[in-house]
């Protein structure tokens, strides 16, 4: 299962897209997904843009909602600036909950400042979605 939030840009939503269409993963939207469901799964990533430097609220609503299950999970983002450690703060959630953390994934997003200024303009271009294939085919196969 791959769990996203995505808006704006949609940035996430298209890498979120290639990971479930590289592994024949379901796709659920947040704000879709109920979390006693997330236990019949073998494998779950969760992923959304990166706003304040965490991962999207919604995201966190559900983790903190979910029961404590021993699952592996994933996590992924796409943000303006692409650094690593976005992510510490969605893992230690989901750590929390007994989940174990087998990868993560990240890349720039295409950013949208007022309205004439953009960064990363056509980001997530074909490579970062070909390396999302690769980076979910490989936890599918580990």
């Amino acid at each position: 299962l791959i769990i996203y939030k995505s808006y704006h840009r949609m940035n996430t939503e298209k890498v979120a897209k290639a990971m479930a269409e590289a592994t024949n993963a379901t796709l659920a939207k947040v704000d879709q997904t109920r979390p006693e469901d997330l236990a019949t799964y073998d494998l779950v990533g969760f992923g959304s843009g990166i706003y304040g430097g965490r991962h999207h609220r919604e995201l966190f609503a559900l983790v903190g909602q979910m029961p404590s299950i021993e699952k592996p999970v994933f996590v992924f983002s796409t943000s303006g600036s692409g650094k690593d450690g976005y992510h510490r703060p969605l893992k230690e959630a989901l750590t929390a909950k007994g989940c174990r953390i087998v990868g993560e994934f990240q890349c720039k997003g295409e950013v949208r400042f007022l309205k004439f200024i953009r960064t990363n303009r056509g980001h997530p271009d074909e490579k970062d979605l070909q390396d999302a294939r690769t980076f979910a085919r490989g936890l599918i196969t580990a």
